[in-house]
């Protein structure tokens, strides 16, 4: 019986041990809806009506936050797995937690722009292993992949796909701007900032709705298509990359003009961060904020480009799927193109309309004299 408890406990700490420590934290739920909502008001009539009704667009910010739900459960079952399962559901769940970030300076030593990573996952995982992967991210391709998903639902007028793909293109469409989601230094370990992935993603999202609610509007410009949408995935994640730096300076900043340090205590530290009224944590936030502001906002603008690039990608899957006019499904007589006649033809059935209704003359009468 102790043998056998020894080799279950054996099991669960290598089974731990397989958990990498990078978390896959992002936005909380509210900023990924407001990043969604802002994405379908950029957008082009009549794209925006499929999707701004107060139902669709409660259906579809709901579907933004559900990524992460997804993989919360996941994690949950790899506990309850059986012993002999366990492996193969741990594998599931790190594959899907790999979805939300990509941590791209931790893969190459090249320095920013990144110029020469591979952009082609085939190529990726040929160079740096496929193991690299699925410690450090996947985020861009899964983007792309959701984007194709997307794409096809949209031409069937699968409303219940369009809804689960384009809800899945807005969350990992965000977590790509998210600076912490595309860095080595992901909750400043590195460089003494430790704890400031959730400070700045959950700590200043439940103190500072109003003003990202506000910022998030500026700048509202004309939806592009994107020809190469991986590309593009990647020249966003390294702006957001860019904006690291200057985040973990404000932080430094605040906690040497405050004194602030977080609690030891888990659930301590986590109340300081989820909850505005927290006294010891209240003067740090207000120092971060003005911090973040000396510094161009890089908190405000991550989210504004997210919402800009979301709208691009809603509006490229739009386009390749022919530009339906509903998210359903179309009818025989929607669907049925509608014939046309050349131009010279209807002139010439028009003319011979009317020269069939002139009046004509009877053989043999003349007219009537005066």
């Amino acid at each position: 019986m102790v043998a056998r408890l020894c080799v279950t406990m054996c099991f669960l700490a290598a089974v731990l041990a397989a958990f990498p420590a990078r978390t896959a934290l992002g936005w909380i739920e509210p900023t990924h809806e407001l990043i969604t909502g802002e994405a379908v008001q950029r957008l082009p009539e009549p794209l925006r009506g499929l999707f701004a009704g107060e139902a669709d667009l409660k259906r579809l910010q709901a579907a933004s936050a559900e990524p992460d739900r997804r993989r919360d459960e996941m994690k949950k079952a790899v506990a309850a797995a059986p012993p002999d399962q366990r492996a193969a559901v741990n594998k599931k769940y790190l594959d899907e937690k790999a979805k939300h970030y990509f941590d791209i300076d931790a893969i190459t030593a090249d320095p920013p722009p990144f110029a020469a990573f591979p952009r082609d996952r085939p190529d990726a995982v040929k160079q740096f292993g496929a193991e690299v992967f699925q410690e450090h991210g996947t985020a861009p391709w899964t983007a792309e992949d959701c984007l194709a998903l997307l794409t096809d639902a949209l031409t069937r007028g699968a409303t219940d796909d369009i809804f689960r793909a384009a809800g899945d293109l807005a969350h990992f469409a965000a977590d790509i701007h998210t600076p912490f989601h595309v860095s080595k230094n992901f909750n400043g370990q590195l460089t003494g900032n430790d704890g400031i992935h959730k400070m700045f993603e959950i700590g200043l999202g439940v103190r500072c709705g109003d003003f990202y609610a506000a910022e998030i509007k500026k700048g509202r410009a004309e939806v592009p298509y994107l020809e190469n949408v991986r590309d593009r995935c990647f020249d966003w994640i390294v702006q957001a990359n860019a904006r690291v730096q200057p985040i973990l300076d404000a932080d430094t900043a605040a906690r040497r003009k405050t004194g602030y340090k977080r609690s030891d205590n888990r659930e301590e530290a986590e109340k300081e961060t989820e909850d505005p009224s927290s006294d010891r944590s209240r003067p740090y936030y207000a120092a971060f904020k003005q911090e973040l502001e000396a510094r161009s906002s890089p908190d405000a603008a991550a989210m504004r480009d997210a919402a800009d690039h979301l709208s691009s990608l809603f509006y490229t899957a739009w386009v390749r799927a022919g530009k339906p006019l509903s998210l359903a499904p179309a009818t025989a007589a929607q669907a049925a193109p509608v014939p046309t006649l050349p131009y010279w033809l209807i002139g010439l059935t028009v003319l011979l309309i009317v020269l069939t209704l002139l009046p004509r003359r009877r053989p043999g009468l003349t007219p009537p004299q005066r």
